[in-house]
């Protein structure tokens, strides 16, 4: 061999050995929740996971029944009680039909008014990210939104996208939103209308036909993985909703719950009211997401056809009920495998 290709070899070796060198994985959760405060639970959880960085919702926007025009919702309440050694990322939920009717100046305003809301609830932040599932209806207004946004945010700020599946799979058809990175949210992926044996918080079935396409996504991606559960609460056949955390009913109750065959469904027996939710006798309530097994075979299945490169990992979303329905080894296992 002569000198020429002896140098190109280990120039090829020196680049691979930097590339791997270089690519680490940041443990992170989303944080989804008005009022903040943690638990004993949820800072151990931070610690043992050595995360350092935290998504935070601050507030959601939508349109106003009464003004039809877009206000914010849900306002994250006590911000001053987050841990001063955490990395902090704001994140602005908007629902995509905000920008159905949204004209060219109506955009600019809400970039104006959501940037400003942002700043006066925190000073100093290194990244925004804005939560939206556009569509091809909205892209254009939604694509001006970020543009703008990004023009008012603090001088070296990111700006981050969350990308669904279907975004990553049609990019032509849904164009590649104007920002510095995506945060891919492998997750909510099956039809919640359909009440069937299928997971739609996750179904491995489905995520095969989305999964080739994300290597060929021209946006960074950092990921987040599902550790929540939830019923989806059904009538005659059509939902009505989803009973997430502080709602979830006591399905143990044979008074009020019995458990059809399938075992991860429940018929309601006598009608209640409990934590806020009506329930009618015969309603069905079918459970989701994702034992230990399943969260840990996601996670490799998103591994194996991620790019190789420094990236977050993002659990969704940091809670006592979600932290306790998983071995502590699952998670360390789950966030391991993109190392």
């Amino acid at each position: 061999m002569n000198k020429f290709l002896i140098r190109v070899n280990f120039f090829i070796i020196g680049l691979v050995l930097l590339s791997c060198s270089n690519t680490t994985t940041q443990p992170s959760f989303y944080y989804w929740r008005t009022k903040v405060h943690f638990s004993e639970k949820e800072k151990e959880a931070l610690k043992e996971l050595r995360v350092n960085t935290l998504y935070v919702r601050f507030f959601d926007v939508d349109l106003s029944d009464d003004t039809h025009q877009p206000v914010p919702f849900g306002v994250v309440d006590s911000l001053n009680v987050l841990p001063v050694d955490l990395s902090i990322i704001p994140v602005v939920y908007i629902t995509n039909r905000t920008f159905l009717k949204l004209k060219e100046a109506a955009v600019v305003t809400l970039a104006e008014q959501v940037v400003h809301k942002v700043n006066g609830l925190r000073k100093n932040y290194s990244e925004l990210q804005i939560d939206c599932d556009w569509s091809e209806k909205t892209k254009q207004q939604y694509f001006n939104f970020l543009k703008k946004v990004k023009e008012l945010c603090p001088a070296h700020t990111k700006l981050t996208a969350t990308i669904r599946l279907h975004q990553v799979k049609y990019p032509l058809k849904t164009g590649i939103p104007p920002v510095d990175g995506g945060m891919l949210m492998f997750y909510n992926m099956g039809n919640l209308r359909k009440y069937d044996g299928s997971n739609s918080i996750f179904d491995a079935e489905i995520a095969r036909k989305y999964t080739s396409y994300i290597k060929g996504y021209i946006l960074h991606l950092d990921v987040a993985l599902p550790i929540f559960r939830w019923y989806v609460h059904y009538r005659n056949g059509n939902i009505q909703g989803l009973i997430t955390k502080k709602q979830l009913p006591d399905v143990s109750d044979t008074n009020y719950f019995k458990v059809n065959e399938n075992k991860i469904s429940y018929t309601v027996v006598h009608p209640q009211l409990l934590n806020g939710i009506y329930y009618k006798k015969d309603d069905l309530l079918k459970f989701e997401a994702l034992n230990d097994e399943e969260l840990a075979d996601a996670a490799k299945l998103l591994q194996e056809n991620l790019v190789p490169e420094s990236r977050r990992i993002v659990l969704y979303d940091l809670d006592e009920l979600n932290i306790n329905y998983y071995e502590k080894e699952t998670l360390k296992k789950v966030l391991a495998t993109f190392n």
